[in-house]
């Protein structure tokens, strides 16, 4: 598929003047809205699911619930999960978790999908510096205008980040004021769980460099505990998660003292 400005998709075949649109929108914009683009492009909105579906097929967009993102902003997630698809649940958590950062603030960001969510949702103007071990963070903040620090060290064969003593030790010269942080498992009295040992060391490490530690996560990660604890709930501050947490984990959580924060889609 070409457009006619001679971008290119696998195919080398033709795309209609109204996806030539859209490919030109998404090259200045971070993220497409279904309604809006119906909205500007004067077409409906089944049109434009259309349009987006032919034109992630191409490569040229990834399809997110109600939308889509460049597929520059997540190439090497992609590349690592060929079948991994955004969902409505996971960018309802990232919204959420997002509006807690003030403007100015340092924040760091774990490796995960769901935190991933999360820097795709903090404001582009607001002077935040972001530290991350994750190359799926520090690719779909390149070109925005927040400072970005990337944590060396290793390069993770199972996942699109750096890890390792190098990447440790770098976080004994830094402060931030929120870590976002994902996880495993979850058990709303044991705490929470990575599946790799050294995973979890270096999640806790993170956490002890931090003010506020919001963990983001859906609620299906409870109940299901994994190799290695790397925190109990008396260390984190906040959790965002969504509707389908029960209440007996709700009711764990507060007298843990830990803020629950529901993500609606």
């Amino acid at each position: 598929m070409c457009v006619s400005n001679n971008v290119c998709g696998n195919d080398g075949g033709a795309v209609n003047s109204r996806q030539t649109d859209i490919v030109r929108l998404m090259s200045k914009q971070e993220k497409l809205d279904v309604r809006e683009l119906a909205r500007r492009l004067g077409v409906s909105e089944m049109t434009i699911r259309r349009d987006l579906t032919e034109l992630e097929e191409e490569g040229f967009l990834v399809r997110t619930h109600g939308g889509a993102v460049s597929s520059g902003r997540t190439r090497f997630l992609q590349h690592a999960f060929p079948h991994y698809s955004i969902s409505a649940q996971k960018q309802a958590i990232g919204k959420l978790a997002a509006g807690l950062v003030l403007p100015g603030q340092t924040v760091m960001v774990d490796r995960g999908t769901t935190a991933l969510e999360v820097s795709m949702n903090l404001p582009r103007d607001a002077g935040i510096t972001v530290a991350t071990s994750s190359l799926c963070v520090a690719q779909a903040l390149f070109g925005t205008s927040m400072d970005v620090l990337m944590l060396g060290g290793y390069l993770s064969k199972d996942f699109p980040g750096l890890y390792g003593p190098l990447t440790e030790s770098m976080l004994e010269s830094f402060h931030v004021d929120v870590l976002f942080i994902g996880c495993d498992g979850a058990d709303s009295v044991e705490g929470l769980y990575a599946v790799d040992l050294h995973v979890a060391r270096f999640q806790h490490a993170m956490m002890g460099v931090a003010d506020k530690v919001v963990v983001v996560t859906q609620s299906h990660k409870f109940g299901g505990k994994s190799f290695a604890r790397y925190a109990q709930w008396n260390e984190v501050q906040t959790l965002v998660t969504d509707p389908k947490l029960t209440a007996r984990d709700r009711a764990n959580l507060k007298d843990a003292g830990v803020d629950v924060l529901i993500a609606e889609k």
